[in-house]
């Protein structure tokens, strides 16, 4: 059987994006209709989900988040792949 990593994270509502990005915290601006991250495997690799039509689409329901579609990072070196779903990061 095949074990799937998973992952907390923790939304963070900003205007703009900072700096720093913290791990396991994903930094959502609804101003400017996008969300970055810190690649969730611990790689580091930055990664932007824009969160306009024909994107992804963000979930908010109880303080939680899920993003839709699932996350490809295949361009990275990771090649990571996760669905966000509740505040949680399940590798698939």
């Amino acid at each position: 059987m095949k074990t799937i990593k998973q992952v907390d994270i923790t939304p963070v509502w900003v205007e703009f994006m900072p700096d720093v990005l913290e791990e396991g915290k994903v930094y959502i601006s609804e101003r400017f209709q996008v969300s970055v991250h810190s690649c969730l495997c611990g790689c580091g690799v930055k990664t932007v989900p824009p969160l306009t039509a024909g994107h992804w689409t963000l979930i908010v329901k109880n303080e939680k988040v899920s993003f839709s579609p699932s996350i490809a990072n295949y361009q990275f070196p990771c090649k990571s792949h996760y669905i966000i779903t509740n505040n949680k990061a399940n590798f698939v």
